[in-house]
């Protein structure tokens, strides 16, 4: 048993919420209070770095450690998240990392009753995208499936993560930076797993699949980026991203065996009513879980 696993598997109690908010952010905070307070949910605030709290030597440093420049927004998030590993890998039952945009199941609350076990990260949210899930090895965790992840993507706004796992994280970023979810998921780092019906959305997402959360959010962080030329000045960005695309292989290699499947999460959408009020596109729901649009007769 690895260092993560052993530390996840040790649970103790109730799993510590911490969500990242910037200062100016009120109607953010407003929004994931208001929701905790209605799931009875207890949760903390985490004042996040600004950019301009990125000074110039450490722009210099990290931003050239990734697949392609990283701007001082996300290394500002990058740094945000870095500080709760530090509070984590301190704790004895995990912490549970959220950001401000983020929306909760109702089923979230008692999932949390306790530390899940096995894994160094659980992650909580459906960020619409497809994952490689392994076939075997998942457990229930207070009505909750919790799936083993061959390997994950992207999704950093609900994650829970055990000791052992943030010292792992915190080992790694000792020497490098990405985007917080590239890093938490970076292929090989950490032992992860999903939670299925996922637990939290994006505001952004939950509407693109037809339910209105309640808030409008934008996001800077997942904006289209320029593809880098091929220069020297940009090798280093280049052989990293080769790098990722041909430790993809492997995985396609997996699912061609059958041994892993690359889909989406579960989601249950209306498990998300009872912590914020919202609006329902049916057409588009039936869309996002692949069931037909319940039509009133």
């Amino acid at each position: 048993m690895d260092e993560g696993r052993g530390a996840a598997s040790k649970g103790g109690g109730r799993v510590p919420c911490v969500f990242i908010n910037l200062d100016r952010a009120v109607e953010r905070r407003r929004f994931v209070e208001g929701q905790a307070e209605r799931l009875g949910l207890a949760v903390e605030r985490f004042a996040a770095l600004r950019s301009e709290d990125v000074d110039d030597s450490t722009f210099e440093l990290l931003s050239r450690q990734w697949e392609r420049p990283l701007t001082r927004v996300e290394l500002a998030v990058f740094l945000s998240h870095k500080a709760l590993w530090a509070r984590a890998a301190r704790s004895r039952a995990g912490l549970v990392i959220l950001e401000d945009d983020v929306v909760l199941s109702s089923a979230i609350t008692d999932f949390l009753a306790e530390a899940p076990t096995g894994f160094d990260l659980v992650n909580l949210e459906n960020f619409d995208r497809r994952k490689f899930f392994r076939r075997r090895g998942g457990y229930q965790h207070r009505g909750v499936e919790v799936t083993p992840i061959a390997r994950d993507k992207a999704g950093a706004a609900a994650y829970y993560l055990s000791p052992g796992g943030a010292r792992k994280l915190l080992a790694a970023a000792e020497t490098a930076a990405a985007p917080a979810d590239a890093f938490l998921y970076r292929s090989g780092r950490l032992s992860v797993a999903q939670a299925e019906p996922a637990l939290a959305m994006q505001a952004h997402i939950l509407a693109g699949c037809g339910v209105e959360p309640g808030i409008a959010t934008m996001t800077q962080i997942h904006v289209p980026r320029k593809k880098l030329p091929w220069t020297r000045k940009n090798m280093g960005f280049l052989v990293r991203r080769l790098a990722t695309q041909l430790d993809l292989l492997r995985f396609q290699i997996l699912r061609g065996l059958g041994l892993v499947e690359f889909r989406r999460p579960r989601v249950d959408l209306g498990a998300f009513g009872r912590s914020s009020s919202f609006r329902e596109d049916p057409q588009k729901r039936a869309q996002a879980t692949g069931r037909p649009a319940q039509t009133s007769s």
